[in-house]
């Protein structure tokens, strides 16, 4: 009797399991995108993705679960912000990178999602709270830079100055539907950078955030 001395197969990762995810989690993504959240159905995402219904409900047990773990999925990776070594520089990157993503299909499906009673789901705000809580560390940091190089003023309430600087991207986004392009992005982040230099975003003595004067 003979023994076969060969290494065993190493598992290759993902699998069969892996796949699934992702045609599902894409087709899910997909399915908002195109037809809204009021149109998403389990039946809807399963004739999309080749997988059963079955396979689905075992797996996510709910539209609303599936959901949260597509867009969990769509904003896994964060925008990084450059440093450029200038404050407009790195705002006008920054911005560019945002305006870029909310015209493709994250911007349509945030636009679905946002626009829709989704927004009130538990899994869905979920997502939320974890993108703020996330992202705006990152986005800070082009402040925080321009702090040390000493472009803007030490008491500069960086969350103000992030907000301020996205708010007009996802303004159109969400309601004038103009569109976000490459020039309003580099806009912004003038308008932003000019503020940010002026003390717009200062904090109040007592610490909390700047709020508009009389």
């Amino acid at each position: 009797m003979t023994h076969d001395s060969s290494p065993a197969p190493i598992p290759r990762p993902g699998g069969r399991s892996s796949r699934i995810r992702d045609a599902v989690l894409a087709a899910t993504l997909a399915e908002v995108a195109d037809r809204g959240y009021t149109e998403l159905s389990i039946g809807a995402i399963a004739e999309r993705s080749g997988v059963h219904k079955t396979t689905i409900y075992r797996r996510w047990g709910s539209l609303e679960a599936l959901l949260g773990a597509a867009l969990e999925s769509l904003t896994a990776t964060p925008i990084a912000p450059a440093d450029t070594g200038a404050l407009e520089s790195d705002l006008g990157s920054y911005a560019s990178d945002i305006a870029q993503m909310l015209t493709g299909e994250t911007g349509r499906v945030l636009r679905a999602v946002i626009g829709s009673d989704a927004r009130r789901l538990d899994a869905v705000d979920g997502v939320r709270r974890e993108l703020f809580a996330s992202r705006r560390p990152l986005s800070e940091q082009i402040f925080v830079r321009a702090q040390r190089r000493g472009d803007i003023p030490h008491d500069t309430d960086a969350t103000a100055a992030v907000d301020f600087l996205v708010a007009p991207l996802y303004f159109r986004l969400l309601l004038s539907e103009e569109p976000i392009d490459e020039a309003f992005a580099r806009q912004a982040a003038r308008a932003t950078a000019a503020a940010a230099r002026a003390g717009a975003f200062a904090r109040r003595h007592d610490g909390s955030a700047p709020c508009a004067t009389r």
